[in-house]
């Protein structure tokens, strides 16, 4: 292979590289981080991208997270939980679905994670 065709070939991965990398999917709601207090205001059932601290685990699969404006109820499987290990101390970002608890007060929220990882 001579020069010319080499500089052709890396040329044509680079760009195809940075056409790739420009593809996207989805960037309405629900891809950029929000508060507690904001995601208790979203619609029952929503994405929700959470940034705080985990404070403390209550049941077997419930934890209670808490950013600077609130505090909130997780629900995590040990499937969600990978090789993470976090403490009270650590910065994560989860991604879950909100939902409104029927405890007949309609103020209890759970967000079911889906994704967690930390910062």
């Amino acid at each position: 292979m001579n020069k010319k065709q080499l500089v052709f070939l890396v040329l044509v991965v680079s760009v195809g590289l940075a056409v790739h990398a420009q593809q996207g999917g989805y960037k309405g709601p629900g891809t950029t981080s929000v508060t507690v207090e904001e995601a208790k205001d979203l619609p029952n059932i929503s994405l929700v991208i959470l940034q705080g601290k985990i404070e403390r685990r209550f049941l077997e699969t419930q934890y209670l997270f808490a950013d600077d404006t609130g505090r909130i109820t997780l629900v995590i499987d040990d499937r969600v939980w990978g090789n993470v290990s976090v403490d009270e101390h650590d910065e994560v970002e989860i991604t879950g679905i909100i939902t409104r608890a029927r405890d007949g007060r309609g103020g209890t929220h759970i967000v079911s994670v889906r994704s967690l990882r930390k910062l």
